[in-house]
């Protein structure tokens, strides 16, 4: 039986090449699966910790979590440090539900790693089938087009871009880093005068909407004709996209009544990813965990009447919110 740091490392391993804006946890667990020729269905809790953990370390890391670095929990995150030091990187991140990652259809043991080889020449193909994902580009307002210079970009990479603006131009306020002094080009994007993390984060929601199929021939330029023709499609191809495309480990799910209200965003759908973010976000300024074991939360009367405990265990928030998530 493969040890806990050997599917580790393969995990790694498969998602470094692998192309994030289709790969799923389940996919992530049928490739290690056929590597290790054993089923590994009692670790899907593990796995999918291991794929929170990659992607705070690894893929966050150079841009959205940036601002994460000056304080203790930005965005949801904490310090880039390595993830099994003490526990907490695998603790703040886990994704409570696989159900719909298993329901998506990929493909299973040699097939995943058939796949992953043929990832590039089919990479056109397979983003328009998955259609989720990390790194799915998204549509712009015009607003963010004029401050980023594109039409489209993944969310992660608006976040980072504009991580990189306020970096170069020292706009974080030195007294609290998590706090942004907006200058003119940002006061026109958010239209406030200061924004921080959480506030960021939803204000970019207004400016970042799903891409269309429909929507690269408008950016191409297409004859007014096309446009004509392409409409009807185009409403086809968005009811099929949410189906197809509702997979990926940032999939925003609606939120329960008793979470929005947690939050206090107003939100009512969020990826589950950025929900524990947000919940660690909350602990962290509230100094909820135990001095003893900072594994452990204590509960404070908002914990405690959202989740219904006295204290967990850090690992264990995500299953605690499952039933906050909405299926639809």
């Amino acid at each position: 039986m493969a040890t806990d740091e050997e599917i580790s490392e393969k995990l790694k391993e498969f998602l470094r090449s692998s192309d994030l804006s289709t790969t799923t946890t389940g996919a992530v667990r049928r490739y290690l699966e056929a590597e290790f020729g054993a089923d590994l269905s009692h670790k899907k809790g593990f796995i999918r910790e291991q794929v929170d953990l990659f992607l705070r370390t690894e893929l966050n890391a150079n841009g959205e979590e940036e601002a994460k670095e000056e304080e203790v929990g930005e965005d949801g995150f904490e310090d880039g440090k390595s993830g099994s030091d003490n526990g907490e990187e695998e603790e703040e991140e886990e994704e409570g539900e696989e159900e719909e990652e298993e329901e998506e259809q990929e493909p299973s043991g040699n097939s995943a790693r058939k796949k992953r080889r043929m990832n590039k020449s089919s990479n056109k193909e397979e983003k328009k089938r998955a259609g989720g994902g990390f790194t799915k580009l998204c549509s712009l307002s015009p607003d963010l087009q004029n401050f980023v210079g594109e039409t489209t970009l993944a969310r992660t990479e608006v976040v980072k871009r504009i991580w990189v603006y306020i970096k170069e131009n020292d706009l974080q306020d030195p007294k609290n880093r998590k706090k942004i002094i907006c200058d003119e080009k940002l006061k026109k994007l958010f239209n406030v005068n200061a924004i921080d993390m959480f506030q960021m984060n939803k204000a970019l929601t207004k400016h970042i909407w799903p891409l269309e199929d429909g929507d690269s021939s408008y950016a191409t330029g297409t004859s007014s004709k096309s446009k004509g023709t392409e409409k009807p499609q185009k409403i086809e191809k968005k009811s099929e996209g949410k189906k197809i495309g509702a997979t990926g480990l940032m999939m925003p799910l609606q939120l329960s009544e008793e979470l929005i209200n947690f939050l206090g965003t107003g939100e009512t759908s969020m990826a589950r990813t950025d929900v524990v973010k947000r919940m660690w976000a909350y602990i962290k300024e509230n100094d909820l965990q135990d001095p003893s074991d900072r594994r452990n939360i204590i509960c404070d009367e908002k914990l405690k009447e959202l989740l219904k405990v006295d204290s967990f265990l850090g690992f264990s928030m995500t299953k605690l919110l499952v039933p906050h998530f909405i299926k639809e």
